[in-house]
């Protein structure tokens, strides 16, 4: 039994029993007799990530309904005690906090954060400003919208050009990197026409280093984990965090100095985006001066055994089934719930 295991939030049977939940994924199974789902050509890890995570929560022994819409969503949440969300990238213009949105105004405890602090994460430019104002190193950026001036940045390339809003790296590919304004241009240009809004960060050289949190009264600080890529710039694409594509390995970062320097800032950075369940602040960490550079935090990400956030918490030798216990148990009893056994119940089940 780990020390991290002993701090740990633990629902009781009752609880568990009483819950009613509301499983909100794109690709969320409907029968759980069905196999695992293999990847999925287009959609990579996503339906098998869905079947995993409900697979856990059915097996804590709460009741699950599926839903894959937000259309079915309302009807069925106003008849539950909890919503477990992973639906992102919904279909319209800030979608992504629709649900925390609709939560709140229905009265139902959610997974993930409140909408203000969501809304904030959504946004890479403004998610910089706060790292910035807690002395976090960041890249130079500039933003474009449907109605601004094309202009060069201010600063020189080689530039990394992305969406400004949403999560899960969706539109990164190798064209997200232009050494020229030409260049650049076509590919913000792109996006705007795609009714998107563009961020535009000097593209460093390096490797990406993400650090998983999770939720409690003190943020508890996983590992530091780096995420090397073989391509240019240590970038990683949408189809390589699908899976899709291979040439990422991830490790723990070798340097226990410099980990413990963004551990120390990452949770003076989550002091000031409380209360959550779970988060992943995001970094580029600089080939040459091994400093690191913030890119951005990502409430409501992966939870699956593939991703950062297992990876780090298997290094600690938790198991993901004991995280996500956690994580609903902390959601739960942030919104006012009781969920703990008291005295030595709860000590005998830690």
């Amino acid at each position: 039994m780990t020390e991290l295991s002993n701090t740990l939030l633990r629902l009781s049977p009752e609880t568990k029993k009483g819950l009613k939940v509301v499983f909100l994924a794109k690709q969320a199974p409907f029968d759980l007799r069905e196999p695992r789902p293999e990847l999925h050509e287009q959609l990579g890890v996503e339906p098998r990530y869905n079947y995993e995570i409900m697979s856990i929560l059915q097996e804590m022994g709460v009741t699950c309904v599926p839903c894959r819409s937000l259309d079915a969503f309302e009807s069925l949440a106003s008849d539950a005690d909890f919503v477990f969300t992973i639906f992102n990238r919904a279909e319209f213009r800030n979608g992504e906090i629709f649900v925390s949105l609709l939560c709140e105004k229905l009265g139902i405890p959610y997974l993930g954060a409140p909408p203000n602090l969501r809304a904030l994460a959504e946004d890479k430019s403004f998610a910089k400003h706060l790292a910035r104002s807690v002395g976090m190193k960041t890249p130079p950026w500039k933003t474009y919208g449907r109605h601004d001036g094309l202009e060069p940045p201010p600063f020189a390339g080689p530039y990394f050009v992305k969406p400004r809003f949403g999560a899960a790296s969706e539109g990164i590919s190798l064209e997200s990197i232009q050494h020229d304004w030409p260049g650049l241009k076509t590919q913000v240009e792109k996006l705007l026409d795609q009714g998107k809004d563009v961020i535009v960060e000097q593209c460093i050289n390096g490797t990406d280093v993400t650090v998983p949190v999770l939720g409690g009264q003190q943020a508890i600080v996983l590992d530091v984990v780096e995420e090397v890529s073989d391509l240019p710039s240590g970038i990683c694409t949408y189809r390589q965090k699908r899976l899709l594509d291979k040439g990422r390995v991830r490790r723990k970062l070798d340097n226990p100095a410099l980990a413990q320097q963004i551990s120390a800032s990452v949770e003076k950075f989550c002091a000031h985006v409380r209360p959550f369940d779970y988060l992943r602040v995001d970094f580029h960490l600089c080939k040459e001066t091994q400093n690191a550079y913030f890119l951005e935090f990502n409430i409501g990400c992966n939870l699956g055994s593939h991703a950062a956030i297992m990876f780090a918490a298997t290094n600690r030798g938790i198991e993901q089934k004991r995280v996500i216990e956690h994580i609903l148990a902390y959601s739960l009893m942030r919104q006012g719930k009781q969920i703990l056994q008291p005295g030595k119940e709860l000590s005998e089940q830690t």
